[in-house]
């Protein structure tokens, strides 16, 4: 850890919002030396100019992790600057936790300190990145505007030491990969013209941004590119433009990455004159027009540049197909377009035999979106949220481990739930948040008694998480660390068992899947039940408590009994003068529920007509004339149907469908959705999950 670094900032701004600052240190030789860094929020690492490292690995409020970066190769004779550029965004998101802005950095040569901060880094105002921008999204920050014409104050702030009540732990996931993507050429070039006519969204969010989650007043705010570039017409007069590219005002160019990247989107031009360029990028785009996909984020950026030559990297890692720049004002000669790509290291990653070749564009496909979303911690996507959500993190884990052999990034996530305070009072005690580090979404925030929001089943996923993360997966947690934390869901859970042992009316945002199951869970939801009996009899198997395993038995037998129809498992039962009747609805994924942790007998001819809709395809239209019915969607059915057909040993069937599933997304953008339909995030975590599916079900066909 750190010998003598303190936590340092800009004088009287460690609590401002979207406030860049910039911390450097020269170093005569940096031979045989490493650079310690911690920091809130983030941080990019410059050696002579020369991005070395983006960082930290996030973890839970109160906790910092230490990266230690090797410097040896970046040494230069006559001396190098180190320079630590760091975003203190002091906002609310589902990606970070709001904290208090600092850097740790330490020079190290063996156990002596070379240089560290509180004494030989000097900290200078990003003016040059503007304070007062929109947000890119609700789950994550700030939008990036740069302005190399922004003036900066005559008297620079001073560095000073924080009294920060941190501490710091190490880094558990592995450094990320920083691979180099170059564009030799722009897939069309052309002009664009504004259109009042065309239909534009201000502002594009998940959910409301107000001061509650952090956001800067309109009439602050002078650059707004998402809105400008929406009601720009383009109109492409060639192909195939070959880079270096003149562009000058009402001119663009439109580059394809041929399949989604994710990273730092990086250009160099030389502009004669100053130049005000916005740069739009989207995972997906049909033909040589550029369009933004139907997700709740603004991917934008804007660079007012001065003349001379322009060398750029976006702070922050982006996702993306297409990418398209388009000239505001002045000219530029375009000589790169490229991206550094950030992503978990694939190199030594599994690949299929020669007898899988039919099925390796899914393994790479899913091994891409899983090292997008498997840097620092598990996160559902790298676009719109970079967040750590549990249940998610159930496949994804498993994914990890098929595609290395070890789970380094999922006891990184893991143990940052561990850290995280149930009894702060922020949810109720024992609950673990949906997401984390995260600052959690209020529903309510009326008082000091506000409400947030928190998923109760993702505390059921997490139990059955931790026991393949311990038992399968060989996690390098000890079990009893995770003991608490099962005990208080449990008991958190046992406070919402009814006069039969079943879950009834549980609180919050109560999710089951992705479609019109999600409407039907209360008062009495069955696939929760199911859930929950599971949770139950794997807390019983890790820890050895038999009243759990009797609970489980319980509850497992009640709800088969009151769920079960005679052909279906029904989803819900509603209180009606104080007796529980069913509704009669039934979703696929609730099936998948039944099944999975039901225990049921699956050769029972009871489930003659279950198991044929299983095999065969749930009829949708034949079974909603006797009942409400709905199919499954991608996020969690179908990866319940997935798991399902393993363990009714249906190998050929799962091998059938998984191909006709992600075919099309896998032509599209080498990567795999959230979605079945064109929606969301089109580089989602929990995909992954297909490849250790797939090569299960291959490998007992083989057999």
């Amino acid at each position: 850890m750190f010998q003598k670094a303190r936590p340092i900032w800009l004088e009287g701004l460690s609590k401002e919002q979207n406030c860049f600052v910039s911390f450097t240190c020269e170093a005569l030789d940096l031979r045989g030396t490493s650079l310690h860094v911690a920091a809130a929020t983030f941080y990019r690492l410059l050696v002579n100019g020369q991005l070395v490292a983006f960082g930290p690995a996030r973890t839970a409020k109160g906790y910092a992790r230490e990266d230690i970066i090797p410097l040896s190769e970046y040494h230069r004779e006559g001396g190098s600057l180190i320079q630590l550029e760091v975003a203190g965004y002091n906002c609310r998101s589902l990606s970070t936790v709001k904290q208090d802005s600092f850097l740790m950095a330490e020079l190290r040569r063996g156990d002596e300190a070379l240089a560290y901060s509180g004494r030989d880094f000097i900290g200078r105002r990003m003016y040059e990145k503007e304070q007062f921008t929109e947000r890119y999204s609700g789950q994550r920050h700030f939008g990036e505007v740069w302005n190399d014409l922004a003036p900066a104050p005559a008297v620079e702030i001073p560095t000073v030491t924080l009294d920060a009540a941190v501490k710091i732990i190490d880094r558990v996931a592995p450094y990320p990969s920083y691979e180099e993507i170059c564009l030799k050429k722009a897939a069309a070039f052309g002009r664009f013209a504004y259109d009042s006519t065309l239909p534009y969204r201000e502002k594009r969010s998940s959910f409301p941004i107000d001061e509650y989650w952090g956001c800067f007043p309109d009439e602050l705010i002078f650059f707004h590119p998402y809105r400008w570039i929406q009601q720009q017409s383009m109109t492409a007069e060639a192909a195939d433009a070959a880079l270096p590219l003149s562009l000058s005002a009402g001119q663009y160019a439109l580059f394809d990455f041929g399949r989604i990247e994710c990273g730092f989107l990086r250009f160099a031009a030389e502009i004669a004159d100053s130049a005000d360029v916005v740069i739009g990028f989207s995972e997906y785009c049909e033909g040589n027009r550029f369009s933004f996909t139907e997700m709740n984020v603004q991917n934008v950026l804007e660079y007012v540049l001065a003349p001379g030559h322009a060398q750029r990297l976006s702070f922050e890692p982006y996702t993306m197909r297409f990418a398209v720049i388009l000239v505001k004002s002045g000219h530029l000669i375009l000589h790169d377009f490229g991206m550094t790509a950030f992503m978990h290291d694939t190199a030594r990653a599994y690949r299929p035999e020669e007898s899988d070749q039919k099925h390796r564009a899914l393994y790479e496909a899913a091994l891409r979106t899983l090292a997008h979303n498997a840097v620092d911690l598990f996160s559902d996507c790298p676009s719109r949220e970079r967040a750590g959500w549990l249940c998610d993190s159930y496949f994804t884990g498993e994914a990890e481990h098929f595609f290395f052999g070890e789970s380094p990034v999922e006891e990184a996530f893991l143990e940052n739930f561990l850290l995280y305070d149930t009894a702060s009072g922020e949810l109720p005690r024992g609950v673990l948040p949906m997401c984390y580090p995260s600052d959690i979404k209020a529903l309510d925030r009326a008082g000091v008694d506000a409400r947030v929001e928190f998923i109760p089943q993702w505390n059921l996923w997490y139990i059955l998480e931790v026991e393949d993360f311990l038992t399968k997966r060989g996690g390098r947690i000890p079990k009893e660390r995770f003991r608490h934390s099962v005990e208080g869901i449990l008991t958190f859970f046992g406070e919402y068992e009814n006069e039969l042992g079943l879950l009834e009316r549980l609180p919050s945002w109560n999710f089951v899947e992705w479609s019109s199951a999600n409407d039907w869970t209360q008062d009495v939801n069955y696939p929760t039940n199911f859930l929950y009996a599971a949770a139950l009899s794997t807390a019983a198997r890790l820890f050895g408590v038999e009243k759990w395993e009797e609970k489980a038995e319980k509850i497992r037998k009640a709800t088969l009994t009151f769920s079960f129809d005679g052909k279906l498992f029904v989803d819900n039962a509603v209180r009606v003068d104080g007796v529980l009747c069913n509704t009669g609805n039934a979703s696929e994924a609730g099936q998948y529920y039944a099944i999975l942790f039901g225990g049921l007998d699956w050769q029972d001819p009871r489930y003659d007509t279950l198991r044929a809709f299983v095999r065969g395809g749930f009829p949708a239209e034949e079974i909603r004339r006797e009942r409400c019915f709905v199919p499954v969607n991608a996020f969690i059915g179908l990866y319940l149907r997935i798991k399902a057909l393993l363990q009714l040993e249906e190998y050929q069937l799962l091998i059938d469908e998984v191909d006709g599933f992600f075919g099309d997304m896998i032509a599209k953008t080498g990567t795999l959705w959230e979605y079945r339909q064109p929606k969301g995030s089109f580089d989602h975590g929990f995909a992954a999950f297909a490849a250790p599916a797939l090569f299960k079900a291959i490998e007992n066909v083989k057999k």
